[in-house]
């Protein structure tokens, strides 16, 4: 897949997980751009060419983009065990239950990355693959943050549980403001869809629940969004 963006091949260029197969650069991209790039690109052993506009919109079927783009391979998800094991004695994580949309996927893994967030973990069915559109949602966080793919979740959660874990589903009506949260060395939030929640079998698994409080006449918040907020109080909680 390509992945178009200067942040994102960047990220790609400097992650130790999703090493891009080459770069692509277009004659009209900036030429600071280029120079950087294509300087990074060679130190890392990693083919840079440089072509006409209209080659390049032909290769990587974006119209009209940023002349900047590189061909990653499919992508590589982690496996659970081994994650689990790579895993310090402090860690926080997302559980997606039914997350589909890639703008969101991608805020979850950016927010992951910019708070310390050690995994995503996504059930094989009813999720969104990491695409290029995830990519490009997450700034490039996609090559930096694993993500677990499991085959089923609620049997996952038990796990996470027998290794220490604390998870709570993130609802309207938890039980728990954020901010009120006990610290715990491992948590994991388990994040469902803006249109069907988390399912019941999976609530049921979770330690406790969690909620947002906000303004009157608010009733929720954007999944990406509230991934932000939750991130970011509960890696002080986890670090006490």
């Amino acid at each position: 897949m390509w992945i178009t963006g200067r942040h994102p091949v960047e990220e790609l260029l400097a992650s130790g997980r999703q090493k891009p197969v080459r770069v692509l650069l277009s004659d009209s991209a900036p030429p600071e751009a280029r120079k950087v790039l294509s300087g990074r690109a060679m130190q890392l052993g990693i083919p840079c060419l440089v072509c006409p506009k209209e080659e390049w919109e032909r290769r990587t079927g974006d119209r009209g983009g940023p002349g900047i783009a590189a061909e990653a391979a499919e992508f590589r998800y982690a496996e659970l065990s081994e994650w689990l094991e790579s895993l310090p004695g402090r860690a926080l994580a997302f559980l997606l239950d039914g997350i589909t949309d890639p703008h969101n996927m991608g805020a979850i893994l950016r927010n992951a990355r910019a708070f310390g967030g050690n995994g995503v973990i996504v059930p094989k069915d009813r999720s969104c693959p990491v695409t290029a559109a995830v990519f490009r949602a997450s700034a490039g966080a996609a090559a930096h943050v694993p993500v677990v793919l499991v085959t089923n979740l609620a049997r996952t959660m038990e796990t996470l549980q027998e290794k220490g874990f604390w998870l709570y589903a993130a609802t309207e009506e938890g039980e728990t403001a954020v901010s009120d949260m006990k610290p715990a060395s491992r948590m994991g939030i388990v994040l469902g869809s803006e249109e069907h929640g988390i399912r019941k079998l999976v609530r049921e698994k979770c330690d406790g629940s969690v909620r947002i409080p906000m303004e009157r006449g608010i009733d929720s918040l954007n999944v990406g969004v509230a991934s932000g907020i939750l991130a970011f109080h509960l890696r002080s909680l986890i670090a006490k």
